[in-house]
């Protein structure tokens, strides 16, 4: 038989979340709401502009890719300001090996893309970051991960 005391505890710890959720109480004053009201309105990560979008068109990279390779990139502005290619980055591997002006050299830039041809891959496993702004400074990145196969 369970002891009157426990069946009495148990009963009071099941009713007091009940009580509780009916007892209205303000997370926030009238008073605070006012003060925050006239408070100096910083734009929060909400309010800023939404960075870039960058995506690779080509090669495919679900699958193993064979050498040589064409690259294609567009990057686009969603919803915020245009894209600034002179903000273009790119980086290999897990050491973050700048690659940009390699890249750059041989890729044709277009206001919002970027193409490179004829690019030669060792065989294996690769990771390519690349990373663009937005004229207001937001910057994007996006990293690629694929297999250079004979």
């Amino acid at each position: 038989m369970i002891p009157r005391f426990v069946v009495m505890a148990l009963s009071l710890s099941l009713l007091a979340p009940l009580s509780v959720a009916q007892t209205q109480w303000n997370l926030v004053t009238p008073e605070e709401d006012g003060r925050d009201s006239a408070a100096p309105h910083v734009p929060g990560p909400s309010d800023l502009p939404a960075p870039p979008v960058i995506e690779l068109l080509r090669p495919d990279i679900s699958k193993p890719i064979r050498n040589p390779v064409t690259i294609e990139v567009q990057f686009s502005s969603g919803s915020g300001p245009p894209v600034d290619m002179g903000t273009v980055n790119a980086t290999y591997g897990w050491l973050g090996i700048n690659i940009t002006s390699r890249l750059l050299e041989h890729a044709a830039m277009r206001p919002d893309s970027l193409s490179a041809e004829n690019v030669n891959l060792p065989l294996g496993d690769h990771k390519v970051t690349l990373s663009v702004a937005n004229t207001a400074g937001k910057k994007a990145s996006r990293t690629f991960q694929f297999s250079v196969v004979r």
